[in-house]
C-alpha cells in the first residue's frame, strides 16, 4: 500500500489463560464451555448438558499447566510440560489444529495500551478496563456469527448491559466506566463465562435464583455496545469516538467492518484521533463526525498500493470514496 507506517495494525497476541485446574471456561467462537484438568477434560453445552468427556494417563504432578482462550483462531489450547492439545469450537479434542481452523484473522481488534501477561484470575483482581475490554470484544466478536435471541431481558445483569448501552448513546463518559465494570463483575465469571446472576453474591445486583443456561446472549449482544464507544455508524455519518471516556487515553481499534463502507481502523493518543485508515468496499459518498476541536487533517489515498493523491482537507465534510481504494487520515489540527 505504500511506505511502512501507513496501515494501522497491531501485533499484541490476545491468548488469555488459566493456571488453575478445574476452572470453567468457554470456549472462544462457541456456544460450549469446558472443564480442564491436568489428565482429564469435559465440554459442556450452553444448558450444561455434558458433551464430551475425556481422561488419559500422565504422570504427574505436570508442570507448567495451562489453559489459554485462542482469541484469534477460536477454541482452546491446552499445554502442560507434556503435551499440547487443543479444544475446538466443536468441542472435539485436537492434537493439531490444521486443517480445522484458520491459519489467522485479520481482526476486529481492540487495544487499549496495556500489554500484560493475560493472566486471567490476576486480570480480575485488578479490575482494569483497559485490559478487560479487548479481550471481552475479542469473545463477543467471536461469538457473533452463532444464532441469538431476538431481544435481551432486561433483567438480572441483562439490565446493567442495557444501562451501560443508554450511558453510552447519552454520551456520558464519565459514568460509563463504572457502569461496564460493573457489568463484567456480575456478569462474567473471571474465564468470561456469561451468567444472568451474580453468583459471587458482590451486593452489584439483587440474587436472583440460578438459571438452568449459560448467558451467551450476554456476549453477542454486547459486541455493538462495545462497537459504540468507538465507532458509531449512521445512515450518512459515521462518528469517530464519540463516546470515549477519559480512562481510556490512548488505544487503537483496527479492521471493523462498517457494513456498505468498508474497514476502518483509527488510532488515538491523549483521548484525540492520531490516524485513521479506510478500506473502502464500495462507491459512495460519507461524512465522518470527529471532536469539535479539530478542525483539518491530511488525506492521502492509494490505488492498487500506489499513492495516488494527498492534501489537506476540512473536517466534517461529505466525501466520496471509491471501491478498492485505502484512504489514512492523518496529521490532525485544531
Amino acid at each position: 500500500m505504500g511506505r511502512t507506517g501507513t496501515v494501522i495494525t497491531l501485533s499484541q497476541r490476545f491468548q488469555p489463560y488459566v493456571l488453575s485446574p478445574g476452572a470453567l471456561i468457554p470456549i472462544p467462537g462457541s456456544l460450549l464451555y469446558a472443564q480442564i484438568f491436568p489428565t482429564l477434560y469435559r465440554v459442556f453445552s450452553s444448558s450444561r448438558e455434558l458433551l464430551y468427556e475425556e481422561g488419559f494417563s500422565a504422570q504427574g504432578p505436570l508442570k507448567r499447566f495451562a489453559v489459554f482462550q485462542d482469541l484469534h483462531r477460536g477454541g482452546l489450547i491446552v499445554t502442560s510440560e507434556k503435551y499440547t492439545y487443543y479444544i475446538l469450537p466443536t468441542g472435539e479434542k485436537v492434537v493439531t489444529r490444521k486443517g480445522y481452523l484458520p491459519v489467522s484473522t485479520t481482526g476486529p481488534f481492540l487495544s487499549l495500551g496495556v500489554h500484560k501477561h493475560m493472566d486471567l484470575q490476576k486480570i480480575r483482581h485488578r479490575r482494569d478496563l483497559k485490559e478487560i475490554l479487548p479481550l471481552w470484544f475479542r469473545m463477543a466478536h467471536l461469538m457473533a456469527t452463532h444464532a441469538r435471541e431476538e431481544h435481551l431481558d432486561s433483567v438480572g445483569t441483562g439490565e446493567l448491559l442495557v444501562v451501560a448501552h443508554e450511558k453510552i448513546k447519552e454520551k456520558k463518559k464519565t459514568e460509563l466506566c463504572d457502569d461496564l465494570l460493573a457489568f463484567y463483575l456480575s456478569a462474567f465469571s473471571y474465564t468470561f463465562l456469561p451468567r444472568w446472576y451474580d453468583s459471587e453474591y458482590q451486593g452489584i445486583i439483587d440474587g436472583l435464583p440460578e438459571d438452568s443456561s449459560i448467558a451467551f446472549p450476554l456476549l453477542q449482544y454486547s459486541l455493538p455496545v462495545i462497537h459504540d464507544i468507538f465507532v458509531n455508524q449512521g445512515e450518512e455519518c459515521v462518528e469517530i469516538l464519540p463516546s470515549l471516556p477519559p480512562e481510556f487515553p490512548c488505544g487503537r481499534f483496527v479492521n471493523f467492518n462498517l457494513p456498505g463502507i468498508g474497514k476502518l481502523s483509527i488510532e488515538w493518543t491523549k483521548k484525540m484521533i492520531r490516524r485513521m485508515s479506510l478500506y473502502a468496499e464500495t462507491t459512495r459518498t460519507i461524512r465522518f463526525s470527529f471532536a469539535s476541536s479539530l478542525l483539518q487533517s491530511r488525506l492521502r489515498v492509494w490505488e492498487h498500493k500506489s499513492l495516488c493523491d494527498s492534501r489537506i482537507i476540512p473536517l466534517g465534510e461529505t466525501i466520496e470514496i471509491k471501491v478498492g481504494t485505502t484512504y489514512l487520515w492523518d496529521c490532525f489540527y485544531k
